[in-house]
């Protein structure tokens, strides 16, 4: 055994040194090696469409669903003509609404600074102002389905330039509703100026008549009420005067005796149960004589 190892170490070193070819690399296998790289890393996840990465913002594409949806019309691409099912016309829709009809309104006296009631007004342009906020009470809460006639007071004064809304006389209205709509017109004239107002005298007190029309309902014709000393009315268009003759009796508690028929100007007030005596008549007017002086006096005046 140590003859065994004394001999292997004996044994003579020998190194062998490649030659300058053998260190070369093979170059075919290198080929090989890349082109199985560059499959698997890059080719095979593009040819697979696996995304390996983020898309970045230029690779964005609508999905599948969203590609396959049709794109809604725009609202301008809708025939002309054509309206949408819901549509209704304006006449109807003003139809289905609550309506208020409202007419000019009248002054029922006037004073002056002295608080002195004035004989003789004369005119106010108040209407400007005061109908269109009277029509807005259609849009009153206690207003809807309402059905009737309601008389709405205002108290004019220009010295303290306020206006007081207040309730009118013979209403067929329950009280809440007329309570309810008069809270509405006292909102809608709690702002309004009365600067631009031309008038002559201090207070001035008028009333208008509202009539309400529920939906559904066609407003009637508005008409002019005869009775009371400012509730005269005209009928007829001709303007020739025929003979009259007898006595007649005011009916009315005021009534007004005009230089000319429906628009001439008051030359006296008759109280009721004085007698007047008849000389002429043209339509529903009468032209009569009291103590000396004459007149034109409207029939229902006198109970004729």
């Amino acid at each position: 055994m140590a003859k065994a190892d004394m001999a292997k170490r004996q044994r003579p070193l020998t190194v062998d040194i490649p030659r300058p070819g053998d260190e070369q690399p093979v170059w075919s296998r290198v080929g090989v090696i890349a082109l199985v790289g560059f499959v698997v890393g890059v080719a095979w996840p593009r040819l697979a469409g696996v995304r390996i990465g983020p898309s970045v913002p230029g690779d964005l594409k609508p999905t599948t669903a969203e590609s396959a949806a049709p794109a809604a019309p725009s609202p301008a691409a809708a025939a002309p003509g054509t309206a949408e099912p819901d549509a209704k016309p304006p006449e109807a829709t003003a139809k289905n609404q609550q309506q208020i009809v409202v007419g000019p309104g009248r002054i029922t006296r006037c004073s002056d600074k002295k608080n002195k009631k004035i004989e003789e007004c004369g005119e106010l342009q108040f209407d400007p102002l005061a109908l269109p906020r009277l029509k807005e009470l259609a849009q009153c809460p206690a207003a809807l389905g309402v059905e009737g006639k309601l008389p709405i007071g205002f108290e004019l004064d220009f010295e303290k330039k306020e206006v007081q809304v207040v309730k009118g006389k013979k209403t067929g209205l329950p009280s809440s509703t007329v309570s309810g709509i008069l809270q509405c017109a006292a909102r809608e004239f709690s702002n309004v100026s009365l600067e631009e107002v031309p008038h002559k005298y201090r207070r001035y007190s008028l009333v208008y008549t509202a009539t309400f029309v529920p939906p559904g309902a066609q407003p009637e014709a508005p008409k002019t009420e005869a009775g009371g000393e400012e509730q005269e009315q005209a009928a007829g268009t001709t303007t020739s005067e025929t003979a009259a003759s007898g006595l007649a009796t005011v009916s009315w508690d005021t009534a007004l005796v005009r230089g000319a028929p429906k628009e001439g100007d008051v030359v006296m007030r008759l109280v009721r149960g004085t007698r007047v005596k008849l000389v002429g008549r043209q339509n529903d007017w009468y032209k009569i004589e009291h103590r000396g002086k004459t007149g034109w006096m409207y029939r229902g005046a006198i109970g004729l």
